[in-house]
């Protein structure tokens, strides 16, 4: 494999996840559950998540006024071979579940820490076969 097309696979990666963020925090919940395979599994809190219509109805369930902002940094893909990589991303999440006109009344993050990823190249492009999160940090 060239640089050129590591480079090319780090970076559909990394579109990945930040699809994930943009999806996720404008409520755009089909294209969120199709960033990832038909059978793959997205966690967190322990509670598993497997195939994409049980992504979907998560997602759905999600209460009306939640405002969240999913920050990704630290955004680290190692590529495996053409078809399949595995990553990191760290987390910083802004959520509140608030009625009313203006910006919810929350200055601090919610929770901070990373994602452990597996990718796999599909014939629809780059999606996660799995995400895992993992929780750092918490506001109790």
């Amino acid at each position: 494999m060239t640089e050129a097309e590591r480079d090319l696979i780090e970076r559909a990666c990394e579109k990945l996840s930040i699809a994930y963020a943009r999806h996720i925090d404008f409520r755009e919940y089909e294209a969120f559950a199709d960033l990832f395979t038909e059978d793959g599994v997205l966690e967190v809190f322990g509670n598993q998540l497997r195939g994409r219509k049980s992504i979907l109805t998560s997602m759905s369930d999600r209460p009306a006024n939640r405002k969240s902002l999913h920050i990704f940094t630290n955004i680290w893909t190692n590529v495996l071979d053409q078809d399949n990589a595995t990553g990191k991303t760290y987390l910083s999440l802004f959520r509140a579940d608030h009625d009313g006109p203006g910006p919810a009344p929350n200055t601090l993050p919610l929770l901070a820490g990373y994602y452990d990823d597996v990718f796999v190249r599909t014939p629809k492009g780059w999606r996660f076969a799995s995400r895992k999160a993992t929780m750092l940090f918490m506001q109790t």
